[in-house]
Order: structure tokens, then C-alpha cells, then sequence
């Protein structure tokens, strides 16, 4: 049942509340310990800091993880209509049944890992009927195109936050210690840029052509202009956007 923006924002509420900061002794201990192995000082890199982290999160020395998850979220994105993707969107269900099938690269990792994959249908514009290992969560069928306007309401983003809090607690009372996420979707990777762009003015793409990666390039930079309030430059690179469609279309 799909949740009210009131119980959402109160179920995040409630869990931001119910995170307690680190004790920074253990973080040191579990160096300590680290230190008197039988290897060089060090030599085990992030590992070492992943080690540290581990402790220091669950508050035991010597921490068990008896079950491991990877939530693979998945679901549509808008923007896909503005050919940022060499892919179109119905590829996504396609993926999603591939995960299903464990042929999916995260399935392989997940394998080696000892780790469970858990698929989640966030928002996917495609009804699985006949897939039962398929977690249903569905709370867009795909999300709103982020160039004509918000991807998703205040509601829906805090729906999709309080489905994520939810399956960590239900997990962690089935005796889950360790969770990855990880998400699914043609398009993806231009939202995560998008984001990337605000916090960090980072540049990346997926694996699409020269062309496709410029279009996605101007995509990302009249959104933050525009985010920005400065609509002169966002229009300036509307207008050169253009020409990009054009030239990709003629080639």
C-alpha cells in the first residue's frame, strides 16, 4: 500500500532521529588491532578504512555479518524523451528481468560476495505481473521529464525515501548486517549527473557517443543554469542545444 506524504516524512523523521554519531574509539581500537596483523602497516588500503567504518557502525569489535543485501532499485526516467541515452527506455523492464535471472553483473558480484540481490520496482513504467522475486514498491510508473519540469513531487521523493528506510529495517530484523544499493534504468545516468553537477560542477557519462555525451552535456548545464536563476545562459545554451539535435539528426 502505497504510503501518505504524512507517514513518509514521519518515518524519516523518526530514522534521522534514530541515528547516534560513531564512538570514535572504536575507530582507533579497530586500527590498533589492524596494525599488529602479520602484513606491512597499511597495506590493506581502503580496506583498512572500510574495516574501521565497519566497527565503528555496529559498535562491536569484531562485527558479524551473517547476511548480506544488495537493493538494485529500479525505474524509468523522462528525461530519456531528450535522446540522452543510446537506449530507449524499454530496455529498462528487459534489465530488471535479467537481474530476476541473475545475469546481471551485480548478480555475479553479489554471488562472489555471498550477498543476496533484492530487485526493487521503485518506478518502472512496465507492470511485471509475472515476476514473484520482483519487490513491488512502485510508486511512479517513471518519473516526470526533468527538463520540462520536476522529475518527481515533494510526496513522491519522500515516498521513495521512506520505501528505502522501510526495507533496510525489514531486513535488519531478518538478521541483515550489510547493505549495497545500487539502481536500474535507461537514463539514469544524466539525473546522477545532474546531481553531480550541483554539488561538484563534475562532468561524467555513460557509455554513448560523442555526440549523445555534448547533448547530455548542455542537458545538465541549462538545468543548473536555470536552477541557478541565471535564464540568459540557460537560453543561451537552449538555442545551442538546437543545433546539436540537428547536427545529430543529419548524421
Amino acid at each position: 500500500m502505497k504510503m501518505t506524504a504524512e507517514s513518509s516524512m514521519t518515518m524519516i523523521r523518526e530514522a534521522c532521529t534514530s541515528i547516534t554519531p560513531v564512538d570514535a574509539s572504536l575507530l582507533s581500537a579497530a586500527q590498533a588491532r589492524l596494525d599488529v596483523l602479520t602484513k606491512p602497516m597499511g597495506s590493506l588500503g581502503r580496506l583498512e578504512e572500510f574495516a574501521r567504518r565497519l566497527v565503528a557502525m555496529s559498535g562491536d569489535p569484531f562485527p558479524q555479518i551473517p547476511r548480506k543485501a544488495v537493493f538494485t532499485f529500479a525505474g524509468d526516467h523522462g528525461v530519456t524523451d531528450e535522446g540522452v541515452s543510446l537506449y530507449p527506455k524499454e530496455v529498462t523492464p528487459q534489465m530488471v528481468l535479467n537481474f530476476l535471472r541473475g545475469g546481471a553483473g551485480i548478480n555475479v558480484l553479489a554471488r562472489q560476495a555471498g550477498a543476496d540481490v533484492v530487485v526493487v520496482d521503485i518506478g518502472v513504467a512496465f507492470d511485471f505481473d509475472d515476476a514473484p522475486a520482483l519487490r513491488s514498491e512502485k510508486v511512479v510508473r517513471g518519473t516526470q521529464n526533468m527538463r520540462r519540469g520536476p522529475a518527481l513531487t515533494r510526496d513522491e521523493a519522500q515516498q521513495c525515501i521512506a520505501v528505502g528506510i522501510g526495507l533496510a529495517s525489514e531486513y535488519a530484523d531478518r538478521g541483515y548486517r550489510l547493505f549495497g544499493t545500487g539502481d536500474m534504468g535507461i537514463g539514469n545516468t544524466t539525473p546522477s549527473a545532474a546531481i553531480a553537477a550541483l554539488l561538484a560542477l563534475g562532468r561524467a557519462h555513460e557509455g554513448a557517443n560523442d555526440m549523445t555525451a555534448a547533448r547530455k552535456t548542455y542537458l545538465r548545464g541549462i538545468d543548473v543554469a536555470a536552477a541557478k536563476g541565471d535564464l540568459a545562459t540557460a537560453n543561451k545554451m537552449q538555442e545551442r542545444l538546437t543545433l546539436l539535435n540537428e547536427a545529430s539528426s543529419n548524421g
